[in-house]
């Protein structure tokens, strides 16, 4: 029984969905002043139709009253029309209960007053006074004391004239009014109260969409800001591929065109019968040939397509090596600050690679300080996990990481230049300042490498590169460098030589012979097996290239080591596109000669293939 009576209790003042003091209860209540103008503006309207509309009851039944009550209906029309004024008023927004309350009393006691000059406690008219407190419940979102206070006030209008001059005859009519006058205010002050509780409801709920809305709108301006930048980066990816593949198959020509340009220079220098005119000349062709070399080199980094002689090393070390070549290429007008990790982890790179990144980089900052500034050399251990990738584009696998970071403080990049500074060519230096293939040849190396780059920067602030390389935290077996001869090699040995470019071929075979190799030529698979058959002597080196009609030079160093089983095999080749790298035409351990090649090169690797 006792719970039953706390539920009861409870249904006259539900509890508030948020604590009286919270941010949302403050956000309510400007809610509900906005809600209870609305209502009273609506209770002003009901009661300017409804007020002279009960008149026509006067003409029935106080006929010889309703000069007066004409008069007090025209005084209540007047106030409702009042109020509903000045509920468009800044003073109406602010105070609306104050005007509902003041119209619902007004109401009731016109209507107490009509009884009282009539009929007094018996008059019928007294049910008149239920009208605008139900209504003030029903209408208005109102607290409990809010509206126990218009309720109270309106019995008293009726209770406390009558009780005084009450008869004997009058006091069951009058207990009847009474009785009849609390129960609907009880029930208006139950209405009001589950008004504003489920007001409160209906807001709360109405907030909850609107954050919801405000999720979704962000979260959609984020998938599409991130559809966005990853569009961009795959476009550009795949542009830097067509232009990977162009670059690749350029770099396979000109590699052999340089190769014979190179050999035939050092053939040349090697004459003593040179003029010293002619000698420079030539030194100066070859000099040409190998700045020509590096830009190739260049070509294929950025292509990815260069065949690396990867080494574990720690970063460090190569910092260190090209620090005093750092300090010259940035020159004294730029501080040069180098903060490395103690305990850094290795990874596997091309030393030669490595330097060359730590070069374009230092050199890219030098050229946005022409007035002088700071470049900081930075490394360090991270982890990089799956939200850091995916907030920031990366394409790596999720793992431990080792991270070279290049930073200046000089002009910065708008996002327009920063989304073009890989690829290759482009360059906002002045012409004859650049070729335009620094970055994009960093960007082919890093890729090439398994790692990839970040870029941060802001006009007028600097320019921050991050790169990653994958860590190798178990180090191997340090790599120990060939001791280098400081003559070129000779040998007496057999070579067989397959080249399909005469040039090259020719060229090829003139330096081998120099150095008293005796060597078999062929232009292709199919000649080269059958010089092999006519062959009495054993041949101790096959030098082919890898690319050829009909038949590549892996199917043929296969044919031939059936009947040459101690022959030695030397690729070499110009064309270092993905059809030999990753189709495994040739393997990382097989024996690999880059064109194009210097005659100490070519010397030196013959003799350490054949020698090991």
């Amino acid at each position: 029984m006792r719970q039953t009576f706390v539920k009861f209790l409870a249904l006259l003042n539900p509890p508030g969905l948020f604590p009286k003091h919270s941010m949302l209860a403050g956000r309510f209540e400007t809610e509900r002043q906005v809600l209870l103008n609305q209502a009273v503006r609506i209770g002003a309207i009901l009661a300017v139709i409804l007020v002279p509309l009960f008149g026509l009851l006067d003409v029935v039944f106080k006929s010889d009253q309703m000069a007066v009550f004409i008069g007090i209906r025209v005084i209540v029309l007047i106030i409702s029309v009042n109020v509903f004024v000045l509920t468009r008023t800044p003073f109406g927004r602010r105070k609306p209960y104050l005007l509902g309350a003041f119209l619902t009393l007004a109401v009731s006691g016109s209507v107490a007053l009509m009884c009282r000059l009539d009929g007094g406690p018996t008059d019928p008219y007294y049910a008149g006074i239920n009208l605008p407190v139900l209504g003030f419940g029903i209408l208005l979102p109102t607290t409990y004391f809010e509206s126990l206070f218009v309720f109270i006030t309106a019995w008293l209008i009726y209770f406390m004239p009558n009780v005084i001059t009450i008869s004997a005859a009058d006091v069951p009519v009058f207990i009847s009014n009474n009785f009849f006058m609390v129960s609907t205010f009880f029930i208006s002050l139950i209405a009001a109260q589950f008004h504003l509780h489920y007001r409160k409801q209906e807001w709360l709920a109405r907030i909850k969409l609107e954050k919801a809305h405000t999720k979704i709108r962000n979260h959609s301006r984020e998938l599409e800001q991130n559809v966005k930048e990853r569009t961009r980066k795959l476009l550009q990816n795949e542009r830097l591929a067509v232009v990977g593949q162009l670059a690749g198959g350029i770099a396979h020509d000109f590699n052999n065109h340089l190769t014979a340009i190179m050999g035939v220079s050092e053939l040349l220098l090697y004459n003593p019968g040179l003029s010293k005119i002619m000698r420079q000349d030539v030194s100066t062709i070859f000099d040409a040939s190998k700045r020509a070399t590096e830009l190739v080199r260049q070509l294929l980094a950025f292509s990815r397509q260069q065949i690396l002689n990867p080494q574990e090393l720690n970063i460090n070390d190569s910092v260190q090596d090209v620090r005093k070549l750092l300090l010259r290429l940035i020159g004294e007008d730029i501080e040069l600050l180098i903060q490395t990790a103690s305990d850094l982890h290795s990874v596997k790179v091309d030393p030669i690679q490595a330097e060359q990144i730590l070069l374009n980089l230092a050199i890219n900052s030098r050229d946005a300080m022409p007035n002088g500034g700071k470049v900081i050399i930075e490394t360090s251990n991270v982890r990089l996990e799956k939200a850091y990738l995916r907030a920031r584009q990366l394409t790596i696998p999720t793992g431990d990481y080792v991270m070279l970071a290049v930073s200046d403080n000089g002009s910065g990049m708008e996002e327009e230049v920063r989304t073009k500074i890989f690829e290759p060519y482009f360059t906002t230096k002045e012409e004859g300042k650049g070729t335009g293939l620094g970055l994009s040849t960093v960007y082919g190396i890093v890729k090439q490498s398994q790692g990839d780059i970040l870029v941060y920067s802001e006009v007028g602030i600097g320019t921050t590169i991050k790169i990653y390389l994958p860590a190798v935290l178990q180090k191997s077996r340090p790599h120990t460098p060939p001791k280098t001869q400081k003559r070129l090699p000779k040998g007496k040995e057999t070579i067989l030589l397959v080249e399909d470019e005469e040039s090259i071929r020719d060229l090829t075979a003139r330096l081998l012979k120099q150095q008293g190799y005796r060597v078999v030529l062929a232009r292709e698979g199919t000649e080269a097996l059958t010089k092999a058959g006519h062959l009495k002597e054993e041949i101790d080196l096959l030098m082919t290239d890898v690319v050829m009609p009909n038949m590549n030079g892996k199917e043929l160093a296969e044919k031939l080591l059936h009947e040459h089983s101690k022959m030695k095999v030397l690729y070499f080749s110009g064309y270092t596109d993905s059809f030999i790298l990753k189709k495994g035409i040739i393997k990382p351990e097989n024996s690999f000669l880059q064109k194009p090649f210097t005659f100490e090169d070519l010397s030196r690797k013959v003799r350490e293939v054949i020698d090991h």
